[in-house]
């Protein structure tokens, strides 16, 4: 296999750890930040797992379009999803299923957000963290966050040839 190559269950690995692990600078950010807010850091952090979620199966879907690939790498990411659940407990599933709901039915209508996609994902990311007075400030950084993150997974996307195997399908 080639430097640019990549399975689907070697990709949903990758994009699993992506999702789950944010990087130690994101945490000491986000601690200084919902102490500041006065927000809950672990509502803050999940509904971010949940946000990067949403955005790798849409950047999925656009970029890799309805085929096999995107299938294939959907179910592995589906099957990761399973296996954490059944670490951490019930209900991570149907969060999960909830945040995609909300976050598909707004970027599947037409925009009307003045800031587009990145403010109407932003306006759902203040809502799941219940951010009251604070909703400016956390629509701010969902949206930046959701923007980035899908922009990242597009380039890896792009970047990376998703080679399956008979088993796979």
């Amino acid at each position: 296999m080639s430097d640019n190559q990549a399975t689907p269950i070697e990709l949903a690995a990758v994009l699993m750890d992506a999702i789950c692990v944010p990087a130690e600078r994101e945490r000491a950010a986000l601690e200084e930040l919902t102490s500041h807010l006065g927000m809950d850091l672990g509502q803050v952090q999940s509904e971010l797992m949940f946000l990067r979620a949403f955005a790798v199966d849409l950047a999925a879907s656009t970029t890799l379009g309805q085929g096999p690939s995107c299938e294939i790498l959907r179910r592995h990411l589906q099957q990761s999803w399973q296996r954490l659940e059944g670490e951490v407990g019930a209900g991570l599933a149907d969060d999960l299923q909830e945040r995609f709901e909300v976050y598909a039915h707004i970027t599947s209508g037409p925009q009307s957000h003045p800031a587009g996609l990145r403010g109407a994902v932003g306006q759902v990311f203040a809502h799941c963290c219940n951010a009251g007075e604070q909703g400016g400030d956390m629509a701010l950084l969902g949206g930046a966050m959701f923007a980035a993150f899908y922009e990242e997974v597009c380039q890896l996307f792009d970047a990376v040839d998703l080679v399956t195997s008979p088993g796979d399908e």
